[in-house]
């Protein structure tokens, strides 16, 4: 066949596409037969990404840096944290404390409310859940130790039961899993038209990915856990417990070193047994199917664990990846497999148009799935996964991630005019919705414009006079189809996101500056401190909180007790006339067994919690186990950046007793020092409206609450400081007890801002 024949049929062909799909949305081959089902307006040659791609603009320019996806994904965790609103964007698991409060945990479980009931099918027809029915739900729950609810009158206070603390664990999904609302299986649903919509299912997960698990079903089977984006019950046997530095590995690839790990970018795949080293135990299950955005850290092909071990070949094109599987004792097994280089990127695929509708397009087709159910998608589902493949952490439901930072453009109440012109304007592969889903721009073509997304159904002519037409898969349609609601999806659009720098990034992290003044004096200084701003009611001031101890060897170090290396005038950790003094301790131990290092950053994280639903942005110097930031560091920090800076500390005093809150006072003669004479009495009137918060709060008090004292962070400061003492080695650990102590620390912070 020639060039100039095969040139005329496509185009003949086309035209006989085009021309069907226009008038009836069904196209067809010659001789009128169908050969795929297409949406009004959209020719066969629109399924093939590299249609749009050739009218993209600029579509081969990278549009952010991997460095700069890594300071997006900062920016969204930190927005969610300030925002206190743990269901709304993305969380840091890094970020959460050992144990979590019974108040923590049942906040986002699934309650019985009457206003929407739940549907399952019995005896072949709908069944309304009654109020016995969500009493069983709860037991399978075990709800019961987190307190008894009153259910059914709709409050949501514990009904007589004393909030308790539980442990937190930190696992790793084995497998792609649903997160349920409730821990079981059950399709609930009354829509016979909809075999997808489910009232419990909540998301999927990928395989490999870290989750802090809360809690357990009644009959052990189903774990209640964290993601970086919702909560939901998962099959117990989907996720392997794991230590603290296993848990490290599964974070900030796009900061991670990019030969260190694979990202999966075909859509789904099932590599047969041969692919996989066999390890020498039997709860390996084989390769669990890969799905687009999964990660995977590879081992270099030299490694003993996988040289020769593969039977009578050596796969090349593949890269040697490690497979996470569970233990018999459920612990964090590991296998190795070769990944065939054409189903995965080595590290992350560059954030390009291109590549966007590239991986965009490889579901094409798929089945929709409510929530991820039955290992499919929906519209915020399949986002989320494209973006990972570029390293971006988005958030799971529609409305969040229409809320995430970003160049935005809002079509509020444009006109029809205005509003194709705005879309005309709009780069393909820019993120689009309207309340309830979220799709991908393609372009325009023929004055239409065309989109991309996971859809369930939609009309070709107004509701009132036309049937739905249940796509339930990801499909290419244009803007001019039609809602329930009657308007076209063009005249529903709220916005636009271009994931982009939009003038708002900022820096949370905040390191010392060697220029700062005694910085020098710093013997460790290569961590930094967390920036939250507060994003209602600000107040435009700034609270260092400092989380005492946490900074792995500090305690074999010594720094200066003095900026003018004179000696110490008091004892402590560092005794009486000691010229250096220990740069960090280490702490001590509660009478239950807790560190002090763990006490002291729930409590400031709890802190931060407050002084930030009162306005005050806040300088966690400690947001993390470990902080490579010493007392000295901690302190110029502060100096060159905050208002005032609170030190939080609980006092290793081997008494039998809790003998109550203090803060340390500066000695005496330590108030001609140059760094102290500006700033000892407001330092003082501090500490005091600190204790007066405390005592306001019930906490108990030690004697006047003062206790005079030397300490580094007092001694370099040129800021009004307190270093407080919230209790000792017997003071109750547990969540109630630390607000108590957050909550009197906020309230003394704005009496010392009022008076």
């Amino acid at each position: 066949m020639s060039r100039l024949f095969r040139a005329v049929l496509l185009c003949a062909c086309s035209l006989l596409v085009s021309c069907v799909s226009a008038t009836s949305g069904v196209p067809a081959g010659s001789g009128g037969q169908e050969i795929v089902r297409l949406a009004p307006g959209v020719r066969a040659e629109m399924l093939d990404a590299s249609f749009w791609i050739t009218r993209a603009k600029k579509p081969y320019r990278i549009m952010m840096t991997k460095a700069q996806i890594a300071q997006w994904n900062e920016q969204i965790m930190q927005q969610s944290m300030a925002a206190g609103d743990n269901s709304f964007f993305v969380h840091d698991l890094r970020r959460f404390d050992r144990v979590a409060s019974s108040a923590d945990i049942r906040k986002f479980m699934v309650r019985y409310n009457p206003a929407h009931p739940w549907y399952k099918k019995k005896d072949g027809e709908p069944y309304r859940l009654t109020a016995d029915d969500w009493r069983a739900l709860y037991t399978a729950m075990h709800f019961a130790p987190l307190g008894d609810f009153a259910y059914f009158s709709g409050a949501q206070k514990a009904a007589g039961v004393a909030s308790q603390d539980f442990p937190v664990r930190k696992a790793v999904t084995v497998r792609r899993s649903d997160l349920r609302l409730v821990p079981d299986d059950t399709l609930y649903t009354n829509d016979d038209a909809y075999w997808y919509d489910d009232s419990a299912q909540n998301s999927g997960v990928l395989m490999n990915e870290p989750v802090l698990v809360l809690w357990e079903s009644s009959d052990g089977l189903w774990l209640y856990v964290r993601t970086n984006y919702c909560t939901g019950w998962i099959h117990r046997a989907d996720v392997a417990f794991c230590d603290d530095d296993q848990f490290l590995r599964y974070f900030d690839y796009a900061a991670q070193a990019q030969d260190r790990f694979i990202t999966i970018t075909a859509d789904r795949c099932v590599l047969s047994a041969d692919y996989a080293v066999l390890p020498d135990d039997p709860a390996f299950g084989g390769i669990p199917e890969l799905f687009m955005g999964t990660y995977l850290h590879t081992v270099d092909w030299n490694d003993e664990r996988v040289a020769g071990q593969f039977f009578q070949r050596t796969p090349y094109a593949c890269y040697i990846a490690e497979i996470p599987y569970k233990k018999a004792d459920e612990t964090l097994g590991i296998a190795y497999a070769a990944i065939p280089a054409g189903i995965c990127t080595a590290g992350l695929l560059d954030y390009t148009t291109a590549n966007v509708l590239a991986q965009a397009f490889k579901p094409l087709g798929v089945r929709y799935g409510w929530g991820g159910m039955a290992d499919a998608r929906d519209c915020s589902e399949y986002l989320k996964d494209i973006f990972r493949c570029f390293g971006f952490m988005l958030p799971r439901n529609s409305r969040s991630q229409m809320a995430v930072p970003g160049k935005t453009v809002s079509f509020g109440e444009k006109s029809p005019a205005a509003r194709a012109s705005a879309v005309g304007r709009l780069n393909s592969g820019t993120v689009m919705g309207f309340p309830g889903h979220v799709f991908l721009y393609l372009g325009e073509v023929g004055g239409r414009q065309y989109a991309i997304s996971a859809l369930g159904s939609y009309y070709f002519d107004d509701p009132q006079t036309s049937d739905p037409i249940d796509a339930n898969s990801v499909n290419v349609n244009t803007l001019d189809i039609v809602r329930k609601n009657g308007k076209s999806w063009l005249a529903n659009l709220t916005q636009a996101k271009s994931f982009a720098d939009d003038g708002s990034f900022r820096s949370y992290a905040v390191p010392l500056d060697p220029t700062w003044k005694y910085a020098d004096f710093s013997k460790i200084s290569t961590g930094a401190a967390t920036l939250y701003r507060a994003r209602t009611n600000r107040r435009d001031i700034l609270i260092a909180v400092n989380a005492g101890h946490g900074t792995k060897g500090g305690s074999r170090i010594k720094t200066y007790s003095h900026p003018d290396k004179s000696p110490k005038l008091t004892g402590g950790t560092s005794p009486l006339g000691a010229i250096e003094s220990i740069a960090v301790s280490g702490g001590m131990q509660f009478a239950d067994g807790t560190g002090e290092a763990e006490v002291t950053l729930r409590t400031a994280r709890i802190v931060r919690t407050e002084l930030l639903r009162n306005g005050f942005d806040v300088l966690l110097l400690r947001d993390g186990d470990d902080v490579q930031l010493d007392n000295i560091a901690r302190t110029v920090i502060s100096n060159n950046t905050a208002a005032i800076h609170i030190a939080l500390h609980y006092d290793g005093d081997r008494e039998k007793d809790d003998k109550g809150c203090f803060y340390c006072v500066i000695p005496e003669a330590l108030h001609s020092l140059k760094t102290v004479k500006k700033q000892w009495q407001e330092s003082e009137r501090l500490g005091q409206c600190l204790i007066d918060g405390l005592r306001a709060q019930g906490v108990p008090i030690y004697g006047d609450g003062t206790f005079e004292q030397d300490l580094t962070q007092t001694s370099f400061s040129t800021i009004p400081t307190a270093v407080v003492e919230l209790g000792n080695q017997h003071t109750k650990t547990d969540t109630e007890s630390l607000e108590k102590r957050a909550k009197g620390i906020a309230a003394g912070v704005m009496q010392f801002f009022a008076e």
